[in-house]
């Protein structure tokens, strides 16, 4: 019984630390995704990017400068829905595309946005 209880405590002893940097990092990943928020809400009105229908932003016509930027924000968008999926027991692909859809209803027009055909139209 003693045993087990050194092995209950041990785990979570290794277990709480993991979850609080999991925490700390989604933080860290929603403080970088406000910073980037002005800059891509300019290049979607500008027509350089455009919303796909997978949840992430991509490089349109003219946005070349602009693939730094757009690398960063899939990045963090991947790494949230992922957290989503796991607490949801779903899939990232599946968080994604709701997500996609979310996006859609919420933007400004003129915005580039794909459609679930794939098809990209301007708002």
């Amino acid at each position: 019984m003693k045993t087990i209880s050194r092995l209950l405590i041990a785990s979570l002893l290794f277990a709480v630390p993991a979850m609080v940097s999991h925490a700390e990092d989604l933080s860290a990943i929603k403080a970088r995704m406000d910073q980037r928020l002005n800059q891509l809400d300019q290049l979607k009105a500008g027509g350089a990017i455009g919303e796909n229908n997978r949840g992430f932003v991509e490089v349109r016509d003219g946005g070349g400068d602009a693939a730094s930027l757009v690398a960063a924000e899939n990045s963090d968008r991947q790494a949230v829905y992922a957290a989503i999926a796991a607490k949801a027991g779903s899939s990232p692909e599946q968080v994604g595309r709701a997500r996609a859809r979310q996006i859609a209803a919420g933007s400004a027009p003129g915005v580039w946005l794909q459609d679930e055909s794939g098809t990209w139209y301007k708002k």
